[in-house]
């Protein structure tokens, strides 16, 4: 069942429940109505009645009769406890009745006192009920029709009405599948620009589905790029034990076909890495309050080792404690000095961490040739390369790598070139709890 056919249904008996409550309600006050309208109306015959039978006993008239009554109305009336007139088809109702109106014998009985020459009397009015019955039955046969042609008069207007209502939602399907067979995340979706429910969820979808496309497109370029670079470290270790196994090796060659075949493998090695650090996804963040000039100063000191050629300057100033993941941040600190090292042609590094009162800034800077402009804005990007004055040995996902670890603790990233030269990459903390 659709939504539409479930929608006219839900108005259809939403519509005969309140008919009924309704009419229940109308039934109650309609048969209190005519019951006080019949007892307004035997209270109204009593002075008549007593005016006749005064007038009866004062012309000797014997014995006395009731005339000029309703036709579904009977009287008795007594005096000392018995009869003095009675109509013909008086109900079966008891002589000592006390006075007061009620329901007895079937019929709205009226029990009042009167008057005759002095004399105390009762009068004893009975109506059929039928007076009352009747116009009550008439009232249930007409909501007997009324009822179920309401119900069905809403289910079908409410059918059509929500048959427009959801035409949107249709064409909205329909693009929707449409964007399925063919793959185009891009589609404009219909009514996205309407202000109502449909037109923010067509908004909202088109978006997502933008989003998305930009994902894919995204992850095909990383996929074909991770390809690449894994493709040329196999190729050469190919290559080299294929040469290996030719013919006779000395020793000395095997050994140094062993040595290249292990720079490959680590090469490959170092490059899988960087690809699981950063398509960890959402990876636990291992929060503790930490120095992060002490943690830079450790790094510092282990690349100075592994490159004495090259200057590399440290210094610190202020409070630079910070909230973070120590082993994120060692890869954060690690690969901006390394791509400083391997694109700053032997130039020589600064490196400066700096604690204000809200900020903690590490500035990573060399003396490089830097890059254009125009590539600042992609230098983040898994396997972007700028162009042959800043390529290396490198695999193209160190700075990927910080402006992940960077985003993780909702850090703010930065590049500039540096007066006269070089590049200036600058990571802001805010002292405060990472973003999960």
């Amino acid at each position: 069942m659709n939504i539409r056919l479930r929608l006219a249904l839900g108005m259809a008996l939403v519509t005969a429940l309140v008919v009924v409550v309704v009419a229940g309600v109308q039934f109650l006050a309609l048969r209190s109505f005519l019951s006080l309208s019949e007892h307004e109306r035997l209270e109204m015959l009593v002075p008549t009645l007593e005016t006749s039978l005064e007038a009866q006993l004062r012309s000797g008239t014997a014995p006395l009769k009731l005339t000029a009554l309703p036709r579904n109305v009977d009287i008795r009336v007594l005096s000392a406890g018995k009869i003095v007139a009675q109509t013909n088809n008086f109900p079966a109702i008891a002589l000592t009745e006390s006075l007061g109106y009620r329901p007895l014998a079937k019929h709205n009985v009226l029990i009042a006192s009167m008057d005759l020459s002095g004399q105390p009397a009762t009068a004893q009015l009975a109506s059929d009920l039928l007076g009352v019955l009747n116009p009550l039955r008439a009232y249930l046969r007409a909501l007997a029709i009324t009822v179920p042609t309401a119900t069905l008069l809403v289910a079908l207007l409410s059918f059509a009405f929500t048959g427009r209502l959801l035409r949107p939602l249709a064409q909205l399907e329909a693009v929707a599948a449409r964007l399925g067979r063919e793959g185009n995340l891009r589609l404009a979706l219909p009514g996205a620009g309407q202000p109502d429910e449909l037109g923010r969820l067509a908004r909202t979808l088109q978006v997502t589905f933008a989003q998305l496309a930009d994902l894919r497109e995204r992850e095909a370029e990383f996929t074909q790029a991770a390809a690449h670079d894994l493709r040329s470290p196999l190729a050469a270790l190919k290559t080299r034990l294929q040469g290996a196994l030719a013919g006779p090796r000395t020793p000395i060659e095997l050994r140094e076909d062993i040595g290249e075949a292990l720079s490959d493998i680590e090469r490959m090695r170092r490059l899988t890495d960087d690809l699981l650090l950063l398509a960890g996804g959402e990876r636990e963040v291992q929060t503790l309050p930490l120095s992060l000039a002490h943690l830079t100063g450790e790094v510092v000191d282990r690349l100075r080792e592994r490159t004495p050629d090259v200057q590399l300057d440290f210094e610190t100033r202020g409070d630079t404690t910070v909230l973070g993941d120590a082993t994120l941040l060692t890869h954060l600190v690690e690969n901006l000095i390394e791509n400083g090292f391997r694109h700053g042609q032997g130039a020589d590094m600064q490196v400066c961490v700096v604690g204000e009162s809200e900020l903690v800034r590490l500035e990573v800077s060399d003396a490089g040739p830097g890059v254009p402009s125009a590539a600042l804005p992609r230098l983040a990007e898994p396997f972007y390369r700028v162009d042959a004055a800043r390529v290396g040995e490198g695999n193209g996902l160190g700075l990927a790598i910080v402006h992940r670890a960077a985003k993780v603790h909702a850090a703010e990233l930065s590049f500039e070139n540096s007066q006269p030269s070089g590049l200036k990459v600058v990571v802001e903390f805010r002292r405060g709890e990472p973003r999960l």
